[in-house]
């Protein structure tokens, strides 16, 4: 089960059992989130893939050049194990989370010097080696969506999910 989230401003709205959150509003649009792993049931020290995009609802598009501040927690330690931008021009930001012993992580990807994040070569995911998702328990992913749009644009407040991913 992976737990959803949407943090407004002034409230907080929970999601549950891959139910999305609602929807946020910027300007005349509704966004909300498409996030998923492969595989669904995450066990320890395997590969995982996340997939995620923001999609406007009014269109059914999805969201172009996103950056997304992923920061993943292990809530057994309070330890945080990932914290780094990543960005898509087409706004599909699929992380390819390996395992790795080691107590850092390594990101194979290219560096945007505009948005200052990582993103993937054509065609591939960005790849992240390391003990992200080594041992049973909850892992808690916080997402900052601070562009949409425009690299170059700053959202004036980000936009804030909090997911919890459980490995069993």
């Amino acid at each position: 089960m992976i737990v959803l989230s949407f943090a407004l401003p002034l409230a907080n709205v929970f999601a549950q059992h891959m139910m999305m959150p609602p929807a946020a509003s910027i300007g005349d649009r509704k966004i909300t989130l498409s996030f998923h792993t492969e595989p669904q049931n995450v066990k320890p020290n395997q590969t995982v893939l996340t997939k995620l995009a923001f999609i406007d609802q009014n269109t059914k598009q999805t969201l172009q050049h996103v950056t997304v501040r992923m920061e993943i927690s292990d809530t057994t330690n309070g330890r945080r194990l990932l914290s780094e931008f990543f960005h898509a021009h087409n706004g599909n930001i699929d992380i390819d989370f390996r395992p790795a012993l080691g107590l850092k992580y390594a990101v194979t990807g290219n560096m945007d010097d505009l948005t200052n994040a990582w993103v993937a070569d054509p065609g591939s995911p960005i790849i992240v080696n390391g003990p992200i998702f080594s041992h049973p328990g909850i892992y808690r992913t916080l997402l900052e969506v601070t562009t949409i749009d425009n690299d170059k644009t700053d959202l004036p407040q980000p936009l804030k999910y909090e997911l919890n991913i459980p490995v069993s």
